[in-house]
C-alpha cells in the first residue's frame, strides 16, 4: 500500500524540506520516492508502512544521533561478526528454548548476523503460531545453504503452511513473488525492520561497528534467490 507525499508529510508532521535533508543524507532510500502520473502531472508516493516506521525511527532516534550515524544504523549493510551461543542468550528477542533447534539445524554453534535475524523472526513465528520445534528445525535446514551468501538485510522473510505443515521463504522487498494458492500465508517479517532494532539495541553490547567508526566492530549481509520462488 503507498502513501502520497502530501498525506506522509500531514501525517506525521514533517516537512518537505526534512523529508528531502533526509533522503540527501541517506536516512531514506531513493527508492521508496515512487513516482507516479497524475492530473497535475507527478505525484510522489511511499511504500505506506515503511516509510512511517523509518521516519518514526527518525524522529525517535534523531536527537542521540547525527544524521551520518543514523543513516549508517539504518543502513540494510551490516558487518562481518559471528555469534555464539552465549551472544544468543543476551538477545532477548530470541526464544531461550530454541537456542538448542537453531544449533542442530544450523548445524554450527557460530551464527552470522543474518542466521541471528532470522533466529529472531522464527522466534517471533514461534510466539504467534502452533508452529513445533521439530517445524523449527527443519525450517533452518532448509535455508542454511542460502544465508551465508547474504549481505543486505532488504530482504522479507515469510512462513507459509499447508494443513499446518510449515514452510518459509526469503525474497527480496522488490519482488515480485508468487506462492502456490494452496499455501497460506502465515506471516511474513521485514529483515531490515528486525537489523535495526537489533542494532540500535545491542550496539554498545555487541560492539557493532559502521564503516569508519574506530572502536566498534562490523556486520554485512547478501542475498540469494530462494529456490522454487518465481519472481
Amino acid at each position: 500500500m503507498l502513501i502520497s507525499k502530501k498525506d506522509l508529510l500531514n501525517e506525521t508532521g514533517i516537512s518537505y524540506g526534512q523529508l528531502y535533508r533526509w533522503k540527501r543524507e541517506g536516512l531514506i532510500p531513493e527508492d521508496w520516492f515512487i513516482k507516479k502520473p497524475s492530473f497535475t502531472g507527478q505525484e510522489t508516493f511511499f511504500p505506506r508502512t515503511k516509510i512511517l516506521n523509518r521516519i518514526r525511527a527518525i524522529q525517535e532516534l534523531k536527537d542521540k544521533y547525527s544524521l551520518e550515524e543514523l543513516a549508517k544504523i539504518l543502513s540494510p549493510e551490516v558487518a562481518e561478526r559471528n555469534f555464539t551461543t552465549d551472544d544468543l542468550n543476551i538477545i532477548e528477542e530470541i526464544q531461550k528454548g530454541l537456542i538448542p533447534a537453531f544449533v542442530k539445524g544450523f548445524d554450527k554453534n557460530n551464527f552470522t548476523y543474518i542466521e541471528v535475524l532470522i533466529m529472531i523472526a522464527l522466534s517471533d513465528f514461534k510466539r504467534d503460531c502452533d508452529i513445533t520445534i521439530g517445524q523449527i528445525i527443519e525450517i533452518a535446514e532448509g535455508l542454511r545453504g542460502y544465508l551465508s551468501n547474504m549481505k543486505s538485510t532488504g530482504y522479507i522473510f515469510v512462513l507459509f503452511d499447508k494443513n499446518k505443515d510449515y514452510y518459509a521463504t526469503i525474497y527480496t522487498e522488490q519482488a515480485q513473488v508468487y506462492l502456490d494458492i494452496r499455501l497460506n500465508i502465515v506471516k511474513s517479517i521485514h529483515l531490515d525492520e528486525i537489523s535495526n532494532r537489533l542494532k540500535l539495541k545491542y550496539r554498545k553490547k555487541f560492539n557493532f561497528k559502521f564503516d569508519n567508526e574506530e572502536d566498534e566492530n562490523t556486520v554485512f549481509i547478501s542475498a540469494c534467490e530462494p529456490k522454487g520462488v518465481t519472481i
